[in-house]
């Protein structure tokens, strides 16, 4: 099975080891459990240097979710040596189906801790003005991310041509709206299904299709 490293393993500066505190934090105790001082409690750093570099929690936790998901998006997708359908298969697959064809499974990946943040500050979008700049953002870094790789598709002869912006948003709003009916319903395995459709899709994007 591929071993799926974890993020900011080896933190470099001390806005890393904030980030990599954090990480462990959300992992162990969930959205609700995270704190300045439980941060803290888990690096060499006070909470004043926290504060520092944070205003408070709430932008502590924009910033590093914006990071880390960038981090995991680009190994998924940019990172682990596949062409443009490799990419897209396996983040489909993680997904929709919760492993991946080389064996990661989506808990390896997405920790319950960092997906509940990230389902909290979307719902808190919904009013809150500075969470929608924050959740917009990030939304337009990862479909950044995946007209990135199409476009390398398209270079490379594997993406057949196509407006790379509109099939990248496409493809973000399957997997945002698989990653949300896999973590807030009690059974995933109709979902399996709909990546058969998804694979539908794919194949027509791509010239192996």
């Amino acid at each position: 099975m591929t071993t799926f490293a974890e993020p900011f393993a080896e933190p470099e500066t001390s806005t890393e080891e904030i980030f990599r505190a954090t990480y462990l934090v959300l992992r162990d105790h969930g959205y609700a459990g995270v704190s300045i001082q439980r941060i803290a409690d888990r690096i060499s750093l006070s909470k004043s240097t926290i504060y520092y570099h944070f205003d408070d929690k709430y932008g502590l936790l924009m910033q590093f979710s914006e990071e880390l998901l960038t981090w995991y998006i680009d190994r998924l997708l940019l990172d682990h040596g596949g062409d443009a359908r490799d990419s897209l298969d396996r983040l489909l697959d993680l997904v929709f189906l919760g492993e991946t064809a080389d064996g990661v499974p989506f808990e390896e990946v997405f920790a319950p801790g960092y997906i509940a943040t990230i389902m909290e500050m979307r719902a808190q979008a919904i009013r809150n003005p500075e969470m929608r700049e924050y959740v917009s953002r990030t939304d337009e870094v990862i479909r950044g991310r995946i007209t990135t790789l199409l476009e390398a598709g398209i270079e490379d002869g594997t993406v057949s041509e196509t407006d790379p912006d509109a099939a990248a948003g496409f493809l973000f709003v399957l997997l945002e709206g698989a990653l949300l009916l896999r973590l807030c319903g009690e059974d995933a395995d109709w979902l399996a299904d709909a990546r058969s459709m998804a694979d539908v899709y794919v194949k027509e994007l791509t010239t192996e299709g």
